[in-house]
């Protein structure tokens, strides 16, 4: 197997045909892609991409190679269902295929190329049954070699887990703006087991958690007069809401408050606060409960990715 090694352009470009740059930048806040010149045609095929890439894997167990097949396998039986269509599980083949190329790019990891944390780079599980592989394996091989670009560079293809109607823009919860992270429509995904999540706090506990992003926050008096008037972002989430009359963030109020996403309402009683949110995850990308609603109205992967990624591309990288 040829290894990925982490130099600039000579990633990939020693085993597959030249027709994009890398783009720099982290795939957790996203930055802007420059489009280059025209991409120079591609070669002919060879020898099945996924299985010729070796790549670093650092998992708990320290740093292991395993071929960019596996690894993808791996990755998909962790982060979604191999019950999903086959068409949803190839849109996260690619995105998965895509996310992992751009990350090793990045350098981020000393001595290996992408992690196994859900929070950091993805999941990696081996733990499934011969009938979940088999349809994962399926999915892979289907798409091998196929990544999303933007211009000729790979995108930083950011997915979650369902949104609550709409996705974010990369710029309301990262602060940059993508061409294409923008909030798009992702209707179909009431029957996600986590689209709906309700959370009661104490008045208490609300405050305390409150006190760790808005210390000036004044939170005495009654609860019923500690949330202020808010702004909604376009993917339906908090921008900034004011609480006990200091600016809070969206993201920030996710994080103090370990909810599932900033698409959050507040019922309030004299002494608790319940939080209700919609969606799970950042919502910036790819939907996966909105590919699987996408999928079984007769959606294949190329319009799945062309929605959630608007104006990119697919281009297949090929091994000589």
């Amino acid at each position: 197997m040829k290894r990925l090694i982490i130099i600039p352009l000579f990633v990939v470009l020693l085993c597959c045909a030249p027709f994009f740059l890398f783009a720099e930048g982290k795939t957790e806040t996203p930055q802007p892609t420059q489009k280059p010149e025209q991409p120079q045609p591609e070669a002919a095929a060879g020898e099945p991409f996924d299985a010729k890439v070796t790549l670093r894997v650092l998992t708990e167990g320290g740093v292991k190679e395993m071929s960019l097949e596996d690894y993808l396998v791996g990755t998909l039986l962790a982060e979604m269902p191999a019950s999903f269509p086959e068409e949803a599980l190839k849109a996260q083949a690619i995105a998965s295929r895509t996310f992992a190329l751009r990350k090793a790019e990045t350098g981020k990891h000393v001595g290996a190329d992408v992690c196994t944390s859900y929070a950091c780079c993805q999941g990696w599980t081996a733990d499934a049954t011969t009938e979940e592989i088999g349809r994962i394996t399926q999915a892979v091989r289907a798409t091998d070699g196929l990544v999303v670009t933007y211009g000729g560079t790979l995108i930083d293809a950011t997915f979650f887990c369902c949104t609550g109607g709409k996705t974010e823009s990369s710029l309301a919860v990262w602060g940059s703006d993508i061409p294409y992270l923008q909030s798009v429509v992702s209707p179909g995904e009431e029957d996600a087991p986590r689209y709906e999540d309700a959370v009661t706090f104490s008045a208490a506990d609300f405050a305390e958690k409150i006190a760790t992003v808005a210390p000036e926050a004044n939170l005495s008096g009654s609860p019923a007069n500690w949330i202020g008037s808010m702004e909604r972002t376009e993917g339906g989430g908090i921008g900034t809401v004011f609480i006990g009359g200091a600016p809070v963030r969206g993201t920030a109020l996710r994080s103090a408050l370990g909810v599932r996403s900033t698409d959050m309402d507040f019922a309030v009683t004299d002494d608790a606060i319940t939080v209700t949110t919609h969606g799970f995850g950042h919502r910036v990308g790819l939907s996966q409960y909105g590919a699987k609603a996408m999928a079984e109205s007769g959606s294949d992967f190329k319009a799945i990715l062309a929605h959630y990624y608007p104006g990119t591309e697919i281009k297949k990288l090929l091994c000589p």
